[in-house]
């Protein structure tokens, strides 16, 4: 799949790289065989994650979110996941954030609220947002894309195609199958992964990605041929990055092997310091090797300028601080 600038500049995702992500069942990495997912492994779903974001920043961020989002169909009923996560053009696209009403009704709940920036609505099959029933339980709930309305209001200056838009529903409607509760895996959906706390999946996630955004620039600089004299602060990144991949490997096999065993004592501690740590250094060096090769990797009309953006707004995520 060759990358163009056309690409980077569009509101989509280039149709290729999107008919790829659902033959290799990209968006799909974490989610269990019995729902025709990847299941892979911990270190097998980062990996991807790395590679994706290594060829285009907004679509490597896009897999990031949307086998996150999809992450969720282990905590599902076995009627709600089937409902959602059979089709092989499933993707979730959501936010944390909470209804602004939800009241009971027959069969479900009907949910109305405002969101920000949920990354793919351009393909999104369903969304999810938090919510409080009226017995005061906080749920995760499933709105189904025809009951979403979506405002393109992306301002920011990169993962342009990564389609991060507002979305809102007034009184749409969510059966009881497709409320689930995060962190509670269900039998039959659900694998080892599913095990790991939320927050510390995330947070690997969050660490492959921005080590493939800074792989990509170090690559993309080679693939464009510049000629530059910042060979000093070119070797210092690809020291750090070989660094951070290290940490993060080793912090998640071991993380795996603890999962596989239904061992839970998780070193979330370590997992959290690990992705401050990769968006602070990575940072340092991307921005030091900017300083030395100059106008080059300013130049709108090289991919490795669009790829240095990306990856200076993918850090900017609440996760990294």
């Amino acid at each position: 799949m060759k990358l163009h600038i056309d690409h980077i500049n569009s509101k989509k995702l280039p149709h290729k790289y999107l008919e790829t992500a659902y033959q290799e069942k990209w968006f799909k990495i974490f989610v269990s065989r019995n729902l025709n997912g990847l299941e892979a492994s911990l270190q097998e779903g980062l990996q991807i994650i790395r590679s994706c974001n290594q060829m285009m920043g907004s679509f490597g961020w896009c897999i990031n979110l949307g086998a996150g989002a999809n992450y969720f169909s282990g905590f599902y009923s076995e009627a709600g996941a089937k409902k959602v996560f059979i089709q092989p053009e499933c993707v979730l696209a959501g936010s944390g954030g909470i209804a602004s009403e939800v009241t009971e009704t027959d069969g479900g709940y009907l949910v109305s609220g405002k969101w920000g920036k949920a990354t793919g609505t351009d393909y999104a099959t369903h969304f999810t947002c938090n919510g409080v029933l009226p017995n005061g339980e906080k749920v995760s709930l499933t709105l189904d894309v025809k009951d979403v309305s979506i405002q393109e209001d992306w301002n920011l200056f990169a993962m342009k195609s990564s389609s991060s838009y507002k979305f809102s529903t007034i009184s749409a409607f969510v059966p009881h199958d497709l409320i689930f509760r995060i962190n509670k895996p269900q039998q039959g959906q659900s694998y080892a992964i599913h095990k790991l706390p939320f927050d510390s999946f995330a947070q690997f996630s969050m660490t492959a990605a921005a080590i493939g955004l800074a792989e990509g620039i170090v690559a993309k600089l080679a693939d464009e041929n510049l000629k530059i004299d910042a060979q000093k602060s070119l070797a210092d990144l690809e020291i750090c990055i070989k660094e951070r991949l290290q940490v993060m490997n080793y912090l998640a096999i071991d993380t795996w092997n603890k999962l596989t065993k239904d061992d839970r004592n998780i070193d979330t501690e370590s997992i959290s310091k690990s992705v401050k740590n990769t968006g602070r250094k990575l940072f340092k060096a991307v921005n030091q090797l900017y300083y030395d090769v100059g106008l080059l990797m300013a130049d709108e009309r090289k991919l490795v300028h669009h790829q240095y953006k990306d990856f200076l707004l993918a850090v900017q995520h609440t996760i990294f601080k």
